[in-house]
């Protein structure tokens, strides 16, 4: 398999330093080539790139200033955003601003002045040919303030300007790499690199100041075997959702090398990296991972790619991922609902799902609330549809009904002592459900009812429902009348029936001019008629009486007289 990349002539690394570690080989603000040890800016090695506000004081007087971020850096850097050399000014440390900045010198508030950091250790470049000095780097600066790199031959007693191919570092506001191949760089035992800012009186000037960060010391050679992490697309992952992770290798790798994908804490620490996939090869590629089921929930999760012949730690991903909760449907399960039911919200029976869905009934939409009276009965399938690139969730909610019971509509009615058994069921209102069971004054009853006195009695028709469908009562209450008849040997006293217009009866009074007047039918039971005096008449309204013969009795000081009459409808 031929490699990705173009040919390239290998370089084989003398010295390194990406600033990650806890002893820098590089020490700061010395006082080398012109350069003071303690001013207005300094040398500082950490990872801040936020920028902020603060205030100096310039002539006894406060004044306000504001600091951008620093550019994010790009992937090529071995760690990116990782801890950098740089200038900052001692006024906005001393605000907290602690990203790469510097105070311009101004003549005034801000002398100018020099500021160097110089390799710790020595580069032996005997016998080596093309050796090289790599640096990634950035700054705004001005015309008159700006960096400047130099090297040393003798451990660094003296130091001397590399003015190709540039001698003056500024204009640049973005990261950019830097490579420098000198012949006097070759056949060195004590070579040393050495960085300074220069910060020359000026009217204006920009952040940020100067800034460098993976400087790499190379010779022909054996090209060095680095692994660069790729782009991961999407960003946002579920517990358990496989992510392809791209790499890039250069260098030369042993025919059992093994590529693994690295998973850092939701803050990106590397501490205790979780293994998420790996893939045998000897080239670039992509590799096939899995986050880990158990992963927590979090924002800051980042990825690498080492390698294991030779052993090598690659790149950092340049964006973070964001391990979400994947969308959850609920458990599948069964209801039933009674048809007299409020409407009723489906997702309510599938605790703790997420409300992003949609529901269907064979095949076809839905609304998640339903109204149980109308509604059919079936499978209820809901699906998530939740933002993300988790796989969405089903849940089947499988729903039937039961009919309510229905005792029907309260009923009251009259019946005669002597009279025959009644039927309590027929009295109900309404269309009642036939099979319940009867109860008076909480004792079971039977259905049919035989008078024996008088009396007020009410019994209660009970339904039992079918859960979750509640139980139905309805009440029959029967007012009992001792029914005498109407007594034969009562005289008329005058009383006399004149007619029938409407629903209107027309009486003479006659002699007896009656207290009161009761109307009963055949039985002697009283009925409901309203009675007006109109001189010697009596006008008797009888509307809601049915068909049928009727007597009038009239009562006065203890004298009675009775006539009958014909009601018609």
């Amino acid at each position: 398999m031929a490699s990705a990349f173009p040919c390239t002539r290998a370089q084989e690394v003398l010295f390194s330093e990406d600033f990650e570690g806890a002893q820098p080989s590089f020490m700061l603000n010395t006082a080398d080539v012109s350069s003071v040890t303690s001013g207005s800016n300094a040398w500082l090695i950490n990872n801040a790139y936020t920028g902020g506000q603060g205030t100096i004081e310039c002539m006894g007087f406060p004044l306000p200033f504001s600091v951008p971020n620093t550019p994010a850096q790009p992937a090529g850097i071995n760690t990116p955003n990782g801890k950098y050399m740089h200038i900052a000014s001692m006024g906005g440390v001393a605000s907290g601003v602690l990203n790469c900045h510097f105070a311009a010198a101004d003549g005034f508030c801000t002398p100018a002045e020099n500021f160097f950091a110089r390799m710790t250790t020595d580069v032996n470049t005997m016998g080596a040919s093309e050796v090289t000095l790599k640096f990634w780097w950035l700054c705004a600066g001005s015309n008159n303030n700006y960096g400047e790199v130099y090297y040393s031959t003798n451990g660094g007693s003296s130091w001397t300007l590399i003015d190709q191919p540039i001698s003056q570092y500024r204009n640049q506001g973005t990261w950019t790499q830097q490579s420098i191949s000198l012949p006097q760089f070759n056949g060195q035992n004590t070579l040393r690199f050495g960085f300074r800012f220069v910060n020359g009186s000026s009217i204006s000037a920009s952040d940020p100041g100067f800034a460098v960060d993976d400087v790499l010391v190379t010779k022909a050679g054996q090209e060095p075997n680095v692994i660069l992490t790729g782009s991961i697309q999407p960003t946002s992952h579920c517990p358990g959702s496989t992510v392809p992770i791209p790499y890039t290798v250069t260098g030369s790798w042993g025919a059992g090398n093994v590529f693994t994908a690295q998973l850092s804490d939701a803050t990106g620490n590397f501490d205790q990296p979780v293994d998420i996939g790996s893939i045998a090869s000897q080239y670039s590629g992509s590799i096939t991972a899995t986050i880990p089921p158990a992963t927590p929930l979090g924002t800051g999760y980042l990825v690498r790619v080492i390698g294991s012949d030779p052993s090598t730690m690659g790149t950092v991903s340049v964006t973070a991922l964001t391990i979400v909760s994947a969308p959850y449907a609920g458990e599948s399960t069964h209801i039933t609902l009674c048809r007299d039911m409020e409407p009723q919200v489906l997702l309510d029976y599938l605790p703790g799902a997420d409300a992003c869905g949609d529901w269907s009934l064979a095949g076809s939409v839905v609304p998640g609330i339903i109204d149980p009276a109308t509604a059919s009965p079936g499978a209820y399938l809901y699906t998530t549809n939740c933002a993300g690139n988790c796989p969405q969730d089903q849940a089947v909610l499988t729903v039937s009904f039961v009919s309510a019971p229905d005792a029907g509509l309260d009923a009251q009615t009259s019946v005669c002592a002597n009279g025959p058994a009644v039927d309590l069921f027929a009295l109900l209102g309404g269309t009642p459900d036939a099979g319940g069971s009867w109860f008076m004054e909480g004792a079971p009853a039977g259905a049919v009812f035989n008078p024996t006195g008088p009396a007020d009695i009410c019994f209660m028709y009970l339904v039992a429902g079918i859960p979750p469908c509640a139980t139905d009562t309805a009440l029959v209450c029967v007012q009992v009348e001792d029914c005498t008849g109407v007594p034969e040997e009562a005289a008329d006293g005058g009383l006399r029936w004149l007619g029938q217009s409407g629903m209107q009866h027309v009486l003479l009074a006659g002699r007896i001019q009656p207290d009161a007047v009761e109307v009963m039918d055949a039985t002697g039971r009283r009925v409901g008629a309203d009675l007006h005096r109109q001189g010697d008449k009596l006008l008797l309204s009888m509307g809601g009486v049915p068909a049928g013969m009727y007597f009038v009795r009239a009562l006065r000081q203890g004298r009675t007289a009775v006539v009958r009459l014909v009601h018609q409808r």
